[in-house]
């Protein structure tokens, strides 16, 4: 009964709040046109000015859901790489979160250096119930309208302002991921559209995962509710992470990565 309850809530946030770990979606500078705000943009192979990453396009990190030693569920993150939107390189980022009665794919599209984010589309499934939610940043990025639809019903659009740029939880995994200068004690300050927390490297440590014991940076947000074990090593894979689905203990530890 105890694991049960653990089950149907660990859906029933996944469902309201998967939008991602250090969450608030988690966007960017240009102008948004309408052609691009509605259609995805096209994949490009080679895109101009795009950074080079130590993760490689089409990479993909599967990972299972626990609550404690529970797995209640599987996801997978995957670096999708450049696209070309609106004259200029954007980065696209997908993460699928599946649990017995949820189903959550959220697509970020931002800059090339994954600092701001530009678009988010996402498409939840809860117990049947069908949402589709679209984050469109304005230019300067301090500013994000949110449109949201529940079985095809249309619910007013709620714009969510900021002092400064706002950012992306997903963005900021691999914004973390290609920064040569990560060590212990860099400090990151972050803005969500719901939140603002510092993200500290805190040391280095060892760490076990079902994909294998790996040495790695020990990340923690302050306050301390989120929280990313990060490989120190080329591939700079984050192995675990605490607070992209925001209940309790639960976590995402990685089983599997696969590259082209």
């Amino acid at each position: 009964m105890k694991l049960l309850r653990v089950v149907v809530l660990l859906m029933i946030v996944c469902g309201a709040g998967l939008g991602l770990f250090f969450c608030g979606r988690s966007a960017s500078t240009p102008a948004m046109p309408t052609a691009i705000a509605k259609g995805k943009p096209s994949a490009v192979q080679k895109a101009p000015g795009a950074v080079k990453t130590v993760f490689p396009s089409g990479e993909t990190i599967s990972f299972g859901v626990y609550s404690n030693i529970v797995k209640v569920g599987s996801g997978a993150l995957t670096y999708v790489g450049v696209v070309e939107g609106h004259h200029e390189v954007w980065q696209h980022v997908r993460l699928h979160v599946e649990t017995l009665s949820v189903n959550d794919t959220e697509e970020v599209y931002g800059s090339k250096d994954f600092i701001l984010p530009y678009r988010v589309d996402r498409r939840v499934r809860l117990f049947g119930r069908q949402e589709v939610i679209g984050e469109i940043y304005a230019p300067g990025n301090k500013s994000v309208t949110i449109s949201k639809s529940t079985n095809g019903k249309a619910e007013s659009p709620e714009t969510i302002a900021s002092d400064s740029a706002l950012e992306n939880v997903l963005l900021l995994i691999y914004r973390l991921r290609n920064d040569p200068e990560l060590a212990v004690g860099r400090t990151y300050a972050v803005n969500l559209p719901t939140q603002k927390f510092e993200l500290t490297v805190k040391s280095k440590t060892s760490l076990k995962v079902p994909l294998g014991k790996f040495q790695v940076f020990y990340i923690e947000s302050k306050p301390s509710k989120y929280k990313i074990w990060m490989t120190d090593d080329q591939k700079r894979i984050p192995v675990r992470i605490q607070g992209l689905v925001s209940f309790g203990m639960v976590y995402m530890a990685a089983t599997a990565v696969e590259t082209p």
